[in-house]
């Protein structure tokens, strides 16, 4: 019973209001632990009350003690440092989009289609016959096979010639008569060309004075008879890589009224091939000919090499080389000759300056000579000329899509230019000789073309020389000044008109007198020949596309002048006809 009442009193003390009976084994532990709490919490009240009496002190052990230790827990807050800076709010906008429909209905666009232009008619031949002033007929005839993949081939006839006498010299007529073969064979990839030519000329030997000399036409007649056969060999190779060719044989007999006769045989030979994008260029050729005359023969050989390396790019082009040339007259000769070629284009084709040095042997045949000047000797003294060197630079270029020039200016050194002055051996006079002299000569050109499509075209041509002789006094037929213009008009494919104009400065011819005081007996005199001006009209109405009429005025200015001294031309002339297409 004293234990119970213990017991409550303790319970009261501690603050707990229903008393708990506490086991005799756990005795002595509870007393044990209540003198701790005793000591720690009932003596410091005590103390603080001031009371220092303990009536009573009931000590319960009410089970095992176990202290424990509350689980820490950490701040995860991160340290914030406040900023004092008012900041602008941020507004969010927004845009409420809305799809319109637009109804739209979608037109098919048809695929583009090639059409070829409509093929133009052809015909099969063309004859054009005419007559003119001074009793001068005039024929020609064109023959061709039509458009075909195969070959093509084709025949011209030609003749023009005139009965005319020149007032105080003697008779000037002349006959030309041509014909003419021509084919070519397409194959796979090579085109074979072949061709074959006939030429009649005759002529009259009339730079005399037939007021004091009286002379059988007959014997101032001369005529060459000119035959030649040439075929080709030409490759269409697609890839530059191949060796693409260009192979000619060609061959050639001339022969005169007085029994000089001339052969000439030539292969020329062209192969080209491209090299890291650039081209590789050899041309070469192999040129004979035999000059034969009642008193002598001249055989003349000449052998030509020339590589060329050509390099583009986007704005230049240059071609670099040489000439390598074997010329064997009497005696063997070898020359070199560099060839340079080069050009930059400015500004989109519109200014490309060019420059360059070439050389190389001009051939003076007995051919040649004659078309030149057909009243020569047929006995002559032939040389080939020399170009040593030519150095030239210019400027050429388009101003507009109709528009091109060229402006050109040149220094050149030749040996053995061929100069033709008048025969003193015969009595007459009224035959050239050939002579041959070195010239330094300094040459300017410009020309202009313009074409507007097929309606209008104009070419200008002016030119300008200085010759520098080494022995004779003047460079003999050889002007200073030439200008040629010549244009063509279109109208409505129904009238077509012609124009050429052309200006020959004076010329300078050499004769001689009889002079005793001189050791050869004869003096040099210097012949001014004036300059010459001529103007040409050919107009031609087309009736219907075969049938078409032409009249063609010459020397419209109707003045005489001189080619060669003595040998006046015809003044105004007229000739008309008609062409027909079949």
């Amino acid at each position: 019973m004293r234990k119970n009442i213990i017991s409550k009193s303790i319970l009261r003390l501690l603050g707990c209001p229903t008393p708990i009976i506490i086991r005799h084994s756990e005795y002595l532990s509870l007393i044990t632990k209540s003198i701790l709490i005793l000591l720690l919490y009932v003596l410091p009240i005590n103390s603080l009350t001031g009371q220092n009496n303990l009536d009573s002190m009931i000590i319960i052990s009410i089970g095992e003690y176990k202290p424990s230790i509350m689980d820490a827990n950490k701040i995860n807050d991160i340290p914030i440092i406040n900023d004092s800076t008012n900041k602008l709010p941020v507004r969010n906008y927004t845009i409420s989009s809305k799809k319109i429909n637009i109804a739209f209905d979608i037109e098919p666009i048809k695929p583009a289609q090639m059409v070829g232009e409509p093929l133009k008619k052809i015909y099969n031949a063309l004859v054009k016959i005419g007559m003119g002033t001074y009793s001068t007929p005039y024929g020609e005839l064109w023959f061709n096979n039509l458009r075909s993949k195969e070959a093509l081939y084709g025949l011209r006839l030609k003749h023009l010639s005139s009965s005319a006498t020149l007032k105080d010299y003697g008779f000037a007529g002349f006959s030309d008569n041509q014909i003419s073969l021509n084919g070519k064979k397409f194959l796979k990839e090579h085109s074979l060309i072949g061709n074959f030519d006939y030429a009649g000329n005759a002529l009259h030997f009339y730079g005399y004075d037939a007021s004091i000399n009286t002379i059988d036409e007959k014997q101032t007649y001369q005529k060459f008879n000119f035959i030649a056969a040439n075929t080709q060999l030409l490759s269409h190779y697609s890839d530059q890589k191949r060796y693409n060719h260009d192979i000619k044989l060609g061959y050639y007999n001339l022969s005169d009224n007085y029994n000089v006769t001339e052969n000439n045989i030539i292969a020329l030979g062209t192969m080209q091939t491209a090299l890291n994008n650039e081209i590789l260029k050899v041309n070469a050729s192999i040129d004979y000919y035999n000059y034969k005359t009642e008193k002598d023969t001249v055989n003349n050989s000449i052998v030509n090499i020339n590589p060329n390396f050509i390099a583009t790019g986007e704005k230049y082009r240059m071609s670099i080389g040489c000439n390598l040339t074997l010329d064997y007259v009497n005696s063997s000769k070898f020359y070199f000759y560099p060839n340079l070629d080069l050009s930059y284009n400015v500004m989109d084709e519109i200014i490309i300056p060019y420059a360059g040095i070439i050389g190389g042997i001009q051939k003076n045949s007995f051919k040649s000579i004659s078309d030149n000047n057909p009243f020569v000797l047929s006995e002559l003294k032939l040389l080939n000329s020399n170009k040593k060197y030519e150095v030239f630079g210019g400027i050429k270029g388009t101003l507009s899509a109709a528009t091109s020039f060229n402006a050109r200016v040149s220094y050149s050194n030749v040996n053995n230019m061929l100069l033709f002055v008048n025969d003193t051996k015969e009595l007459l006079k009224n035959k050239f000789d050939v002579i041959y002299d070195d010239a330094i000569i300094i040459n300017i050109r410009a020309e202009a073309a313009y074409q507007q499509n097929e309606k209008l075209r104009f070419n200008i041509r002016g030119e300008f020389f200085n010759y520098k002789m080494a022995t004779e006094v003047r460079a003999w037929y050889k002007p200073q000044f030439e200008l040629a213009l010549s244009g063509n008009y279109n109208l409505q494919d129904k009238i077509i008109a012609k124009l050429d104009l052309f200006y020959i400065a004076n010329q300078f011819a050499k004769s001689f007198i009889t002079d005793t005081a001189s050791i050869s007996g004869q003096k040099v005199v210097i012949n001014v020949l004036k300059g010459i001006f001529d103007a040409n009209l050919g107009l031609e109405y087309r009736y219907t596309k075969k049938l078409a009429f032409f009249l063609n005025f010459n020397n419209i200015a109707n003045y005489r002048y001189y080619r060669w001294i003595n040998y006046p031309t015809q003044r105004f002339s007229l000739m008309g006809g008609l062409s027909y297409s079949f």
